[in-house]
């Protein structure tokens, strides 16, 4: 399946449990996938990299799921998403 947009929203940062939370929701072709993620990072980490981690977190959610871990689907990302995939491989 191909993701041809990201959205991180409801996005902050929860100081008793040290962690950044948020929404990432990916939309493929039929469908919109929305993952609750939390990311251990330090709390000043920039925006930047904050986003590529929630998108990497979030793609790690989403190949969990039996369609992708049995190999039935593979994910893709559209070249509009700015080398999201890139950065993800590095």
């Amino acid at each position: 399946m191909l993701v041809t947009d990201i959205q991180i929203a409801q996005y902050h940062y929860c100081t008793g449990s040290s962690r950044h939370i948020a929404n990432v929701s990916m939309t493929l072709k039929h469908q919109i996938v929305t993952l609750f993620c939390r990311l251990d990072l330090p709390e000043d980490e920039s925006a930047n990299d904050r986003a590529t981690a929630f998108v990497s977190e979030a793609t790690r959610q989403l190949l969990r799921m039996p369609e992708y871990r049995s190999g039935q689907q593979t994910l893709a990302f559209s070249d509009t998403l700015g080398g999201i995939s890139a950065r993800l491989s590095a």
